[in-house]
């Protein structure tokens, strides 16, 4: 379970925002792709001081024109060990990039007219049940592109071994937004995918893959099942410190959303088939019209923004340098990889690391389009003249981002210009079409309205969602706008994490300790625990499953007799605890001290500090002779809950 808080918190927020490797200037003009050069460019890249001081090992692989340029390691795959990354034989995992062999096995039995990309997904799983509330049909192009409309679609590690079956009809999520209709990332989707390639072929998954993809291509030593010959090829996996991480096992089994072992051999193999529109020596694994079908982008917020294809996504499009890029991220708890691929060049790149520490994709790829693929244009024609304010004004207001709500843009109309406010920072939006802008670092960002003109949805740099537009609340009886507390709860209410559309907040009322569960639980992404409670006097609570949810992540631990006390009022300090234990797992997040008036219980002393030193409270603290009287004992109040969960939110994403 921690594996994957650490992947909700981190994939989107620190991948993007590391200490980049220092940038070259860009080449006038593009420097030939070949041998000798791009062997050079790669050991010069590995050799930069700010690149050594992130690596663990790395695996890169660069095609084209039919060619493996460059195949080769870098690094260790042990480190105690002194074990170097050997390209052909020490075996990563590749994570999601797994995804576009489990869309290019769907696109085969398309092909094969054994399934229709069009049709109910529903169909083809008569042993299955898709809870649908929407009444539009569930299909493999809504599964391909990420846009189910699950309401949520993230896989959950487990202690147990699962087989495909077993996994979803334990983990099955419910349609809850029209399919099509909105971007979000979607493991569940491929994991679905995998079951359907398993029902009507009649093989395994993983069978069914080794047969006609990796057999076709020549990928012996590819495979999508953790068994003791990947164990003693796998790389070690490393933390964010360079502290050796365990092994995490596949779940389910052969896990189709992600579960993929490669080298670069392998993945230089299956590059340059697709590059050759699904041509592999003398037979196909795909045929050209199914390639172009992955490789096209079927869904984008606007036309001139790229999106995703099938199975294929968009990461740094503003590296793109005016030319047509697909390609595919990966990211486990210790492994992270990147497959791009430019069609119209016939050039193919993989880059597999094995830690955690930075984000070497991106220093990378930057640098290798900046010598190879410099810019072709001059970048965006901004609108002239720039709109004003008052024309602006649609486009004001908070956006929840789908995959992981606690994350959101703030977004400000001026004249010229939309000021966004997000976890990466404060940027500046210039509008180039009527619903595309680009920041000054030439990403793009895009909007998407309804049938009225009204704007629903935004999608800018956290590329695994877009983000809906929230409406403003109404206001509580008992809580009027300039309440010293007003900001704090009306901006939750927006979140979702505080429930609207009632009379009364209740504001100095004691939350209780379920009530604070399902208000930060939530926010992070994390799907409800479908487990048996452990606790006796939470089974048919409101609150069961969140706070099952929470026991599952470590955060919380019970009271004295096997109970939780879910309607009992929660003190200042048990609520600290919960916090201080959610941002440590997920984030690693430092002890920080405080000077208190008042100590807290020793069990939350930890939690209390944290909450203090980071100044997570409103007028309810006071200075008292240069201490913070913080008040562990108390009860803590809806209004003090608000404004820490919010602060939590603000100084955090």
């Amino acid at each position: 379970m921690k594996k994957l808080i650490m992947l909700i918190f981190t994939a989107t927020l620190l991948l993007p925002s590391v200490v980049a490797a220092a940038d070259p200037p860009a080449s006038p003009s593009a420097v030939k792709l070949d041998k000798t050069g791009i062997e050079t460019f790669a050991t010069q890249f590995f050799e930069q001081k700010e690149v050594k001081e992130q690596l663990a090992g790395a695996l890169l692989v660069i095609v084209k024109d039919g060619q493996v340029l460059l195949n080769k390691g870098y690094g260790y795959a042990d480190i105690a060990a002194k074990r170097p990354v050997d390209a052909d034989t020490t075996l990563f995992r590749l994570a999601s990039v797994s995804k576009l062999f489990t869309a290019a096995g769907i696109m085969q039995l398309a092909e094969a007219g054994k399934v229709d990309l069009d049709k109910d997904v529903q169909t083809y799983l008569p042993d299955l049940k898709i809870p649908n509330t929407t009444g539009a049909p569930l299909t493999l192009k809504h599964l391909m592109t990420h846009t189910t409309g699950f309401d949520n679609a993230d896989n959950v590690d487990s202690d147990r071994s699962y087989t495909l079956k077993n996994y979803l009809n334990d983990m099955m999520p419910t349609v809850v937004r029209k399919p099509g209709e909105v971007f979000r990332y979607d493991n569940f989707a491929f994991t679905l995918q995998g079951y359907i390639i398993e029902k009507v072929s009649g093989l395994p998954f993983q069978d069914y893959v080794s047969k006609n993809i990796f057999n076709p291509l020549g990928m012996d030593s590819s495979s999508f099942i953790f068994n003791d010959k990947v164990k003693q090829a796998i790389a070690t996996p490393y933390d964010n410190n360079l502290e050796q991480l365990e092994q995490i096992k596949n779940v389910p089994d052969n896990s189709p959303q992600g579960g993929m072992f490669s080298t670069g051999g392998d993945m230089a193999k299956f590059m340059l088939a697709m590059l050759h529109n699904g041509q592999a020596g003398d037979g196909r694994f795909l045929t050209e019209a199914s390639v172009k079908a992955m490789e096209h982008t079927s869904v984008t917020i606007h036309p001139d923004i790229p999106g995703a294809g099938y199975a294929f996504e968009t990461n740094y499009p503003k590296d793109y340098n005016g030319y047509t890029v697909v390609e595919k991220g990966g990211d486990l708890s210790g492994f992270h990889s990147n497959l791009w691929l430019l069609p119209g060049q016939n050039t193919g790149v993989f880059l597999a690391l094995n830690s955690d520490k930075g984000n070497l994709r991106l220093p990378f790829f930057e640098q290798f389009m900046s010598r190879y693929f410099p810019k072709t244009d001059a970048g965006p024609a901004f609108l002239k003249p720039a709109p004003d304010k008052q024309q602006l004004l649609r486009f004001e207001g908070l956006y929840r981002h789908l995959r992981t709500p606690v994350l959101r843009y703030d977004i400000t109309a001026t004249d010229g210009a939309l000021i966004v406010r997000d976890a990466l920072g404060t940027h500046t939006l210039r509008q180039a079409d009527d619903l595309l802008f680009y920041d000054e670092e030439g990403t793009p960002a895009g909007f998407k309205a309804d049938a009225d003109g009204n704007i629903t949805y935004f999608s800018y740099n956290m590329t695994d969602s877009w983000a809906e537009k929230i409406p403003v609340p109404p206001i509580f009886s008992d809580v009027p706008v300039n309440h010293p507390y007003a900001k704090s709860i009306y901006y939750l209410v927006q979140l979702g994490a505080i429930p609207g559309g009632t009379n009364e907040f209740n504001p100095d009322k004691a939350v209780t300790r379920g009530q604070f569960l399902s208000q930060i639980m939530p926010l992070a992404g994390f799907q409800l625990s479908t487990r048996p409670s452990v606790f006796s006097d939470t089974k048919g609570s409101p609150y069961e499953a969140v706070i099952q949810t929470a026991v599952d992540y470590g955060i919380v631990q019970g009271l004295p007799g096997s109970i939780f006390g879910p309607n009992q009022p929660l003190t200042r300090e048990q609520a600290a605890t919960f916090i201080w234990r959610m941002v440590k797992i997920s984030l690693n997040a430092d002890p920080v001290k405080a000077d208190l008036k008042t100590p807290a219980s020793p069990w939350a002393s930890e939690g209390v500090q944290y909450i203090a030193g980071q100044q997570l409270f409103g007028p309810d603290v006071q200075a008292a002779g240069g201490a913070l009287e913080y008040r562990p004992k108390d009860h803590m109040l809806n209004k003090e809950a608000a404004v820490l969960i919010y602060k939590l939110v603000q100084k955090l994403f």
